[in-house]
């Protein structure tokens, strides 16, 4: 068996609404936690009442730090306004290992950088702790008393994530490799390379 040991975070893909959730190998089970703010705004786990034996499960290693563990659920076909027909679907979810972010810079000096990465041909500005939306999604956003979506930069034990916010809701987590002055490699992507580099 591969090395399952450390902290995996769920990658998520365009159809996953859920929070960010992690999991952990230990004693033939896998659990399951989510993050939660503690005292003076530090990130801790909460497990959550969902966990898997690893013995039951099927799994295979994408990369020594990518698993992809596959699930049994069903998938629902509307074939009419009266019919539909339900399948038993294999789902894959893939998880990444995370590791302490390299940086020698503060968490202070982090946030007041600016990057733009690139994704599926998509420009992606790295900007902590401001609006994400454009001025009309803002303009719809202040009527229905909504915050929008904003990056905050958090970490827990040790690794820095730009964390998408959505009306005051942790959606998504882009984990940070290593990070200075000049760029920043992310990680957590659902595609390859699976990580990028943003200048």
């Amino acid at each position: 068996m591969k090395n399952l040991k450390g902290i995996w975070l769920m990658i998520k893909t365009g159809d996953d609404y859920c929070s960010p959730e992690f999991i952990e190998f230990e004693n033939n089970h896998i659990f399951h936690f989510e993050l939660v703010e503690a005292n003076g705004g530090r990130l801790s786990k909460k497990t959550t009442d969902w966990n898997e034996k690893i013995s039951e499960s099927k799994y295979e290693f994408v990369n020594v730090n990518r698993i992809r563990i596959f699930r049994m659920g069903k998938t629902h076909k509307i074939i009419s306004e009266t019919e539909s027909i339900t399948e038993d679907t294999e789902f894959a979810t893939d998880y990444e290992r995370i590791f302490p972010t390299k940086t020698e810079l503060s968490k202070k000096q982090i946030e007041a950088l600016e990057f733009k990465a690139e994704w599926n041909n998509e420009k992606i500005p790295i900007i902590f702790n401001k609006g994400l939306d454009s001025s009309t999604i803002k303009e719809i956003n202040k009527r229905l008393n909504r915050e929008g979506q904003k990056l905050v930069l958090e970490n827990f034990q040790g690794t820095y994530f730009a964390s998408i916010y959505d009306n005051g809701e942790r959606r998504t987590l882009i984990g940070i490799r290593e990070i200075d002055e000049e760029k920043a490699i992310l990680f957590g992507f659902p595609e390859k390379p699976y990580e990028i580099l943003a200048e």
